[in-house]
């Protein structure tokens, strides 16, 4: 049952009041569901699951201890978790502090770190009337303080990290960015992945070559000598060369391959119907069917 005929101002979207935190203890010694509350309040069951974690407290009843909420346990836990939360970006609430900064930074050349560490040893603001070492760079680089990052001891000697794009040293064949993208949509026969099964790491047993061809999902298992790249070059147009009394150009039109040692030499098998491409390292998923 329901109780809507209370005195709480129902909010959304905002953080719950004193008012609200003992109705809702009331409403958990009644047995109420979590449902029930949530739709009386006006919020989320999983605000009021987060309130609950927040203000239970153990209480020994009888010799027994029992887990109850209490409204003023989660008032005051939600007092003391909110000390020092606010919008960092209200100069105004932190005016001291920050001309503090300033001075230390311009008189006595001390960077931010030096500063928010002595401020805190020695207690001369409240918690809520100082912000981190982070967020006073963050304000320096967006130009709120009253300091350029020439005025900090070694901001502008740092070198920034540059991010370097390398290109992958093996290139075995074409790259599969050149591969036309209609190829993805697999409305059209003769396009082939390939990858080997090997029972073991040595590369002079028996491997499986394995192509799948992307519409239909059929499957060609060839076995070959072994795992070197000139046997497996050797397997795959031996295969190849089934479909010389065919149309080859309508069986096979595309070959896909990773970038394995293997498949080193089949770029020579490319021909005028024939395309090979290589995948990217470390990059499966450009191959759909990738085994």
């Amino acid at each position: 049952m329901d109780y809507n005929n209370h005195n709480t101002t129902l909010r959304t979207n905002k953080h719950l009041n004193f008012e609200e935190r003992f109705y809702l203890e009331k409403r958990i010694v009644l047995g109420d569901s979590i449902a029930a509350i949530s739709r009386s309040l006006g919020r989320s069951r999983t605000t009021i699951y987060t309130e609950l974690k927040r203000g239970t407290v153990i209480q020994i009843r009888q010799g027994k201890s029992q887990l109850v909420y209490l409204a003023d346990s989660g008032q005051a836990t939600y007092e003391r978790q909110r000390v020092g939360s606010f919008n960092t970006m209200r100069i105004g609430a932190i005016e001291s502090f920050i001309n503090w900064i300033e001075s230390k930074t311009l008189a006595d050349h001390w960077s931010f770190d030096a500063a928010v560490g002595y401020a805190k040893h020695k207690g001369l603001f409240m918690r809520n009337e100082m912000v981190c070492t982070k967020i006073l760079y963050n304000y320096l680089h967006k130009g709120v303080l009253g300091i350029k990052a020439i005025d900090l001891p070694l901001v502008v000697r740092r070198s920034q990290r540059k991010s370097i794009s390398r290109k992958h040293k093996r290139e075995l064949g074409k790259s599969i960015e050149l591969r036309d993208p209609n190829i993805e949509t697999r409305e059209e026969f003769g396009h082939w992945e390939l990858d080997t099964v090997r029972g073991t790491k040595d590369k002079t047993d028996h491997v499986l070559v394995s192509l799948l061809e992307r519409k239909s999902r059929l499957y060609v298992a060839l076995r070959c000598p072994s795992a070197r790249a000139t046997d497996v070059k050797e397997t795959l147009h031996a295969w190849l060369n089934t479909f010389k009394d065919v149309n080859l150009a309508c069986l096979c039109k595309t070959i896909t391959a990773d970038n394995g040692l293997e498949f080193s030499e089949i770029s020579n098998l490319e021909n005028e119907t024939l395309s090979i491409y290589f995948a990217r390292p470390y990059s499966a998923w450009e191959r759909g069917s990738s085994f």
